[in-house]
């Protein structure tokens, strides 16, 4: 999974944040999407997520709330060939957003403890845990 552009626009196989739950019908058959996860099984019209590979579609009142990645999952990749896993480096990370010249800043609101978020031009954030000496990617995230 190609993240470049994602990172520059927020944007993600024409899916962005307020679309509509049927234009992800129309990039992902239900089939390749498999199971709706439920946020809540008692209360199923709070939201639910997707997930194919490493993407997370999560959609509340039939709209696109966030989409993001779980590295854990699967890594995914910049210019196709700069692969990203959860280990990967904070300073990789910077790296890389350099060579493929991503716009991004430190996000403030959105750091913490020991967490550190990135923000890219696309509005989408990084989020970084400090964790035994080393900064891990914890979440790739547009909302």
């Amino acid at each position: 999974m190609n993240l470049t552009d994602f990172l520059k626009t927020g944007t993600y196989l024409a899916l962005k944040i307020g679309s509509h739950e049927k234009d992800v019908y129309s990039i992902f058959s239900k089939e390749d999407l498999g199971q709706k996860y439920y946020f809540d099984n008692s209360n199923e019209n709070e939201g639910f997520s997707y997930f194919y590979d490493a993407l997370e579609i999560m959609i509340i009142d039939s709209k696109i709330y966030s989409l993001g990645f779980d590295l854990a999952r699967c890594p995914v990749s910049i210019l196709n060939d700069l692969s990203i896993y959860s280990e990967t480096s904070f300073e990789l990370i910077m790296r890389y957003l350099d060579i493929a010249d991503i716009k991004w800043s430190i996000e403030n609101k959105y750091s913490n403890g020991r967490e550190l978020t990135i923000k890219t031009e696309g509005n989408v954030l990084l989020g970084c845990v400090y964790d035994k000496g080393n900064y891990w990617l914890s979440k790739i995230k547009v909302f």
